[in-house]
């Protein structure tokens, strides 16, 4: 019989990080499909596993656009702190800000040791796996067992545990996470009876398991080598020497890249953001590959913020000399007292919030927005304060983190927790950007929480429900975020769901429409309204053409 080989353990080091997140990202990309499926609700947007891959995948990139400025090397501690800025900037849907704190606890555990520190040692692993679950514990409003919070809890406390024998190695800690998260995992149906109709485990947790599986390969030397377009992250690159050049005096860096994106309107945030951060701001180009130009004191805000919007490559960085040296003065942009960002998902609904004065972020099922997406348009508002509207649940923890990171720059940024866009809608309706922020904060709230939603659409797979089993196909109706309809019928699915959503109390319907709404199915809708109108004849109905995907109709009743 052939000797078992032992693992060799490897020190967790700076290319240690950044094999796990090299890693990570080829784990979550080859497990994105099967993660999705996961989703106990059988409706299209079930984008758990795309989300935690794209928040890796945009945290590499903005890694990427990280240069070292001063010529000098980047040390561990500054290193997992590039890692954990880039994977909140690049966090999308609950899942990738849950994971993201991941990064976040490693790197706060290590700057807390202090000193000239090489590497993670098993304590300081251990600390950062307790820091990660009780930063992602605490961003949750309504903890629920049976999630991603779960199997995180689940590892720290084995991570604990497994650093405590002196000579504990990084190896073994993240040996002992990685199993507990595993059983972890494969209880939470136990814990959350939506997982157990399904016959699924939690797909958050799932993802979780697969990024502490990148992290034991790479401790035991199972070796993730980097791409060539890989290299520039945690090691720096050489800015150009300084040249002298004519400005417009203002900025100590120039700074030039080329961007590669297709939303106009990341793009359109990019430029204003660049405009109240810096001066001689030029963003030319398109329809996909833009140039960017700009003067500022902070050449990486400008990198971050392009890496925010899209792809950022040939990044140059220059000096600017002054033969003066006299310092420069940035001069304020007049800016409104408030100002509003919100998510969108559809055409329609994209033009509805920019009419009504918003600064409006794209995001829909599977295309989610991320962070820094969010924190580049609240940068792009030109006020002194500004509420985000993220109008979609799972954009909620994003737009919480987009706010946070936003008031460590002194922005002035609140969140009102709109989970549809019915919600946001009634919420920017009541927006006063002349009024007390707090009044109006809580104004919106309240329009916002008054606001029951509901919506229709097709089942993506048959499921079991908390409305009983579905199959591939049949109408879905959902009131609150929970299946409530499960119907062969699209216009009889409408109906049921309008005689739940309409009571004696309200007062307005709002009718949202989607992209793939025929004249048939909006035929049927009319004639279900008007049956509504017939019986509650107070009801205001208000027609929306939203263009949304994935759901045929948004409904709102206030």
């Amino acid at each position: 019989m052939s000797p078992v080989s032992t693992p060799t353990e490897v020190p967790l080091d700076l290319a240690a990080a950044r094999r796990w997140a090299l890693a990570a990202r080829v784990g979550l990309a080859e497990a994105r499909s099967q993660i999705d499926a996961l989703n106990v609700f059988p409706v299209p947007d079930g984008d758990t596993g795309t989300n935690m891959f794209l928040t890796f995948d945009g945290a590499l990139d903005v890694l990427r656009g990280h240069h070292d400025v001063d010529g000098r090397g980047i040390g561990l501690v500054q290193g997992l702190a590039l890692l954990s800025r880039g994977m909140l900037l690049s966090a999308r849907g609950n899942s990738g800000v849950i994971l993201s704190q991941l990064a976040r606890g490693l790197h706060e555990a290590a700057a807390q040791a202090g000193g000239a520190l090489d590497e993670v040692d098993a304590d300081l692993l251990a600390e950062a796996f307790t820091r990660a679950d009780h930063l992602a514990w605490a961003g949750v409003s309504s903890p629920v067992e049976g999630t991603i919070l779960s199997v995180s809890r689940a590892a720290a406390a084995a991570a604990r545990e497994a650093a405590t024998p002196d000579g504990a190695s990084p190896a073994a800690v993240s040996s002992a996470a990685l199993n507990a998260a595993r059983a972890a995992l494969e209880h939470t149906p136990s814990q959350l009876p939506a997982l157990r109709r399904a016959g699924v485990v939690d797909a958050g947790g799932a993802g979780l398991v697969i990024v502490l599986e990148a992290l034991h390969r790479v401790l035991t030397d199972g070796r993730v080598e980097a791409d060539a377009g890989d290299s520039p992250w945690f090691r720096g690159a050489a800015v150009l020497p300084p040249v002298e050049c004519a400005d417009d005096g203002e900025g100590a860096y120039e700074v030039m890249y080329l961007l590669s994106a297709s939303d106009d309107s990341r793009v359109g945030h990019l430029r204003a953001h660049l405009e109240q951060v810096g001066h001689s701001v030029l963003v030319v180009g398109g329809p996909e590959d833009w140039r960017v130009h700009v003067h500022l004191d902070e050449p990486q805000v400008a990198v971050e913020a392009g890496a925010m919007a899209g792809h950022v490559d040939q990044v140059r960085i220059e000096a600017l000399v002054r033969p003066d040296g006299a310092a420069q003065t940035a001069v304020e942009q007049p800016r409104a007292a408030m100002g509003v960002v919100a998510c969108a998902g559809g055409d329609g609904l994209l033009e509805l919030f920019e009419q009504a004065g918003a600064t409006v972020v794209r995001s829909a099922a599977g295309a989610r927005a991320s962070t820094g997406q969010l924190l580049n348009a609240i940068w792009a508002v030109p006020a002194r304060s500004v509420v985000v509207l993220p109008n979609d649940g799972d954009v909620l923890l994003a737009a919480q983190a987009a706010a946070a990171a936003a008031r460590e720059e002194g922005l002035v940024v609140e969140v009102v927790p709109s989970r549809a866009a019915v919600q946001g809608l009634a919420a920017l309706a009541v927006f006063d950007p002349e009024a007390d922020l707090e009044d109006t904060l809580t104004a919106m709230a309240e329009a916002a929480g008054a606001t029951v939603h509901a919506e229709l659409t097709v089942a993506s797979r048959d499921a079991q429900t908390g409305a009983g089993p579905c199959r591939a196909g049949q109408s879905l109706g959902l009131l609150d975020g929970q299946i409530v309809i499960v119907d062969d019928d699209a216009t009889r699915a409408a109906t049921r769901l309008l005689a739940r959503l309409v009571t004696d109390q309200t007062e307005l319907l709002t009718v949202v429409s989607g992209a793939e709404v025929d004249p048939a199915a909006r035929a049927g809708m009319e004639q279900v309204v008007a049956a509504i109108e017939q019986a509650h004849p107070d009801v205001e109905v208000v027609w929306l053409e939203g263009g949304q995907p994935a759901y045929p109709w948004l409904l709102g009743a206030e």
